[in-house]
């Protein structure tokens, strides 16, 4: 107890009363009916035995009991390699860390190993942090004193530790510490470390960093003593296998296996039950990682010679490392040797060539694979997938690329005849494997609408338009040869082009407009109009048709007829006796065809135009897909005979006033032309 601490007291008896005493600096509390009572120096437990057996012995018939109230405070100083050094006001049962709190804690050149407490200019006691940090114990920390001083001396040595270990970290260590201590601070070894290989790098006597191997398998590894700057780095197991093979491929459970001495394919997979649907069983490779060279090579084999004969040389023994691709009929094998292709082009020298190999032509998976001992074109097709149903299978050819005695290039076109011997492969070559000649993959034609026969009908290269025709059985007496739509593949591609970047260029010019941020009212409504269109342009689907006079070819097919190519379609609608009206008129709709109409009668059937119709570009779309167009007002009364039916009139949008959006015009024109060849179409 000292000056400042206070005790509360309270009296119980024939007298109750609490009272709250203060011990002045004479280290006396003033007790009321008592007087002075002297405790300081005595504990709290000594100063409530006395207080007790005073009020026993002098109030008669009360009883105290004594707690402890609000403690006094001490003034100490901290100093040194802190954050905030300087006086510090404390509570009086401080200790040195609550102190080294108050000042902001020790600075990273401090010391957390000598932390000295001065009492009257003498150091009293050191604490190591450390031992609190990393072990709890706190038999160290000790009790302050009114005006100690804390001092917290610049760092002693350090080393560190990286590697496999808890925590590593620079440490703080003493005269006398060792690797084994070092280990013991950072928390110890991980499992995965490698204690024969360690190393300690250092500086020597003239400045310059060495590397000192260390085996912390043995005692005197882990006693060897310690400099200050020091690193130690602990190694760690490597992720590398020893006694496995792997399974890659077209297999049910791919993966690594357990190797052994005697260990051979049909162990791994027994029966091709093992494998997935549809695998081939001609060919396999195995790819091997030599211990002895560290090089790769490639071992070719029939897996099923294998389940045929196991444990026999078909049966392939196999090693440490080895992956066993397995194939099917369906992935590309050259993407799946890919890797092993390029460890082989790696592994080439001056004297020694790529182990790889080509194989072009009618193979089922084209392209570079990997070179085995004693390879033939055999293999390599095999490896391929074997040959295609287009291949000549009795003629090929191999380009083989040499080097002679003054490293100059030679090539070499060596015939192979694929029904005798196999030829041996060398590194670099190339196999071609011919086509039949004159081979074409199927080319089919649709026939649809007024034929006799309509359907889906394979062509030979040259066949025309009225081939097809006279074999489909002609047109029915019902077909109107005049609306025949005739559509083409390659022109469906194009057109799927052109409207992707017609809708991009849209876009961009919207945006564009949108971004001027001066638009009138107006021009807001055309904002609105074009991203309709845009919404309109993404559900086009692409008819690819191209205009023909069907009536002049069958009339006249010497000068009109022409060849058909793979995916073209030709509808022949039913006669239809209507004109149709698009576009912006009141009312857009189809008209039953009257010869004494002209275009404009059939316009004001339809209400007439609208406001924003372009009554000079009015033009016809020919019920055989050709369009006319007016080159003056005066067209019509020109052109009365040219309705026809089937005809389409189109009264576009005037695009004038939309002067921001510049693709307008090209846009509704495509929107009304889809819209007329769907209309077109729906009518079977």
């Amino acid at each position: 107890m000292g000056p400042g601490d206070t005790l509360v007291i309270q009296l119980y008896g024939k007298e109750n009363v609490a009272h709250s005493l203060v011990l002045n600096r004479e280290g006396q509390i003033q007790f009321p009916q008592i007087g002075p009572v002297t405790l300081a120096g005595l504990t709290f437990a000594q100063a409530q035995k006395v207080i007790e057996q005073i009020v026993s012995e002098q109030m008669i018939g009360v009883k105290a009991s004594v707690t402890m109230g609000a403690l006094r405070t001490i003034r100490v100083f901290v100093l040194g390699e802190v954050t905030r050094p300087g006086s510090f006001t404390v509570g009086s049962l401080a200790t040195m860390t609550n102190a080294i709190f108050a000042s902001g804690g020790i600075t990273e050149v401090g010391s957390l190993r000598n932390i000295q407490l001065k009492r009257n200019g003498e150091i009293v006691t050191t604490l190591d942090l450390y031992s609190l940090l990393l072990h709890g114990d706190t038999s160290k920390d000790a009790r302050l004193l009114p005006g100690d001083v804390i001092f917290v001396p610049p760092l002693g040595k350090t080393v560190g530790i990286t590697g496999q270990v808890k925590r590593p970290a620079t440490y703080e260590i003493n005269n006398d510490a060792t690797i084994s201590t070092l280990i013991n601070l950072s928390g110890g070894l991980t499992n995965n470390a490698y204690l024969p290989i360690s190393y300690l790098v250092r500086h020597d006597s003239f400045g310059e960093r060495t590397l000192i191997n260390i085996d912390l398998s043995t005692n005197d590894g882990k006693k060897y003593e310690l400099l200050d700057g020091d690193l130690l780095s602990i190694a760690s197991k490597l992720d590398f296998i020893n006694n496995q093979v792997t399974l890659a491929g077209h297999v049910k459970r791919p993966g690594p296996r357990s190797w052994g001495q005697t260990l051979r394919f049909t162990d791994l997979v027994p029966t091709p039950r093992e494998l997935l649907p549809n695998p081939d069983i001609e060919i396999a490779l195995i790819q091997r990682f030599s211990l002895e060279t560290r090089r790769v090579e490639v071992i070719l084999f029939s897996p099923t010679n294998a389940w045929q004969s196991p444990g026999s040389a078909n049966d392939p023994l196999l090693q440490g490392f080895d992956v066993i691709h397995i194939f099917n009929y369906e992935d590309k094998r050259d993407q799946q040797l890919a890797e092993v292709v390029k460890q082989l082009e790696a592994q080439a020298r001056f004297n020694e060539r790529k182990k790889v190999v080509s194989i072009n032509g009618s193979v089922r998976f084209p392209g570079v694979y990997p070179l085995a001992d004693e390879m033939t074109t055999q293999q390599l097709i095999q490896l391929a997938g074997g040959l295609t149903e287009s291949a000549l299978d009795s003629n090929g050819e191999i380009t083989r690329y040499g080097i002679d005695a003054e490293r100059r290039r030679s090539v070499e076109h060596i015939a192979v005849n694929f029904s005798e011997l196999p030829v041996q492969l060398e590194p670099g070559d190339t196999l071609q494997v011919k086509q039949i000649p004159l081979w074409k993959q199927k080319e089919t034609v649709e026939l649809v609408g007024e034929v006799m026969f309509p359907g889906t009908y394979t062509i030979l290269p040259g066949e025309t338009l009225l081939d097809v025709l006279k074999r489909a059985g002609g047109l029915t007496p019902h077909a109107y040869p005049t609306g025949a739509i005739f559509s083409r593949l390659e022109l469906r591609e194009l057109e799927q082009q052109r409207l992707k970047e017609l809708t991009q260029k849209l876009q961009s010019e919207i945006a564009a407009a949108t971004a001027a941020g001066t638009t009138t009212g107006q021009d807001q409504l055309s904002l609105e109009d074009a991203e309709q269109l845009i919404k309109n342009l993404n559900t086009i689907r692409p008819l690819g048709r191209m205009v023909i006079d069907l009536p002049n070819i069958l009339k006249d097919p010497t000068n009109h007829n022409f060849q058909l190519e793979s995916g073209d379609t030709l509808t022949v609608p039913r006669y239809k006796p209507s004109v149709t009206v698009v576009g912006e008129v009141q009312y857009p709709t189809s008209h039953f065809y009257d010869q004494t109409l002209d275009a404009l009668s059939y316009i004001e059937r339809s209400g007439g135009y609208k406001k924003s119709a372009d009554d000079r570009r009015v033009y016809i779309v020919k019920a055989n897909g050709s369009v006319m167009q007016p080159e003056s007002s005066a067209w019509f009364r020109a052109n009365r005979e040219k309705i026809q039916p089937g005809d389409t009139i189109v009264v576009p949008l005037e695009t004038d006033r939309v002067d921001k959006l510049t693709v307008w015009s090209r846009a509704t024109q495509i929107i009304y032309q889809a819209a007329l060849g769907a209309a077109a179409l729906k009518s079977f």
